[in-house]
């Protein structure tokens, strides 16, 4: 995916990194290419919390290593190497290959998704910058506080991300990853209720689904079942685009546990269907 001129924003330091996150995750991208739809690779399991492959834990290294050679004091969460405590007010929160079962399977709906946290004066936190990139599909999203939210596809400009118009629940599609999910978390009640009252639900999976959220083919991104680093960008690409990123009960952050997106108008409507 080409480099692109990042849009100006007020905050320098959030603008040079948001440069970088893009560098960083194109960088990414090309280490799960070259892993991609190959001959033996090797699958680990890490049990509940799902495959790893060698891939997986090269694209974190290179994301880690990118940003340190700028940014030496910035900190990190990341699903392969955990936690690394900065001095700067930046924390950046890293998924490599976020559906790493589509990759394994040699499926393209796999995504690389690089999360800026800023701690402010007040304690508070919260995403300031991220990018969701689908390497195999030469597309990506990102979006940074205040300056708006991008869609990019090989050999097309780059135009604005923007959520559908929104509908009436019984007309909406509904991404999620994948029903196991739902059992695990002893959740099915909850699926049975998506099903039988939205218009449709399709398992384009993990990050994909949340993309296409942001660019507006699909109306609500759910899963009952979410990592920081699985959420790590789309509060601030979500609200970019014109959405609301939050938890079951309407919390905003990427505190995991589960995700609800969507349009603000039926925010409330998701919440009430999703409630235990």
């Amino acid at each position: 995916m080409p480099s692109h001129t990042v849009p100006s924003h007020p905050n320098a330091a959030v603008a040079e990194r948001v440069e970088c996150m893009l560098q960083a995750a194109d960088a990414a991208g090309a280490v799960a290419l070259r892993y991609f739809q190959t001959p033996g690779l090797t699958v680990e399991s890490k049990g509940e919390a799902g495959p790893v492959t060698q891939a997986d834990r090269e694209a974190e290294q290179c994301i880690r290593k990118a940003v340190s050679s700028r940014f030496a004091h910035d900190g990190f969460l990341g699903e392969e190497f955990g936690s690394q405590p900065g001095t700067s007010e930046f924390t950046w929160v890293i998924d490599p290959i976020d559906g790493t079962v589509s990759f394994a399977a040699g499926v393209p709906l796999f995504g690389t998704l690089i999360g800026l946290e800023q701690r402010f004066p007040d304690g508070s936190h919260k995403v300031v910058a991220g990018v969701c990139a689908m390497p195999a599909l030469h597309e990506r999203v990102w979006a940074v506080q205040g300056g708006g939210a991008w869609w990019e596809r090989k050999d097309m400009p780059r135009v604005q991300a923007h959520l559908h118009a929104p509908v009436e629940l019984k007309d909406a599609m509904v991404c999620t990853t994948g029903s196991e999910y739902f059992r695990r978390s002893n959740r099915m009640h909850v699926l049975s209720r998506l099903e039988h009252l939205t218009g449709r639900m399709r398992g384009w999976s993990d990050c994909y689904g949340l993309l296409l959220l942001a660019t507006g083919r699909c109306h609500v991104a759910v899963d009952p079942v979410m990592n920081p680093w699985d959420c790590g960008p789309f509060p601030v690409i979500i609200e970019e685009a014109g959405g609301v990123f939050t938890n079951w009960t309407g919390k905003p952050g990427i505190h995991g546990g589960d995700s609800l997106a969507c349009h603000p108008s039926m925010h409330a409507a998701m919440l009430s269907l999703l409630a235990d």
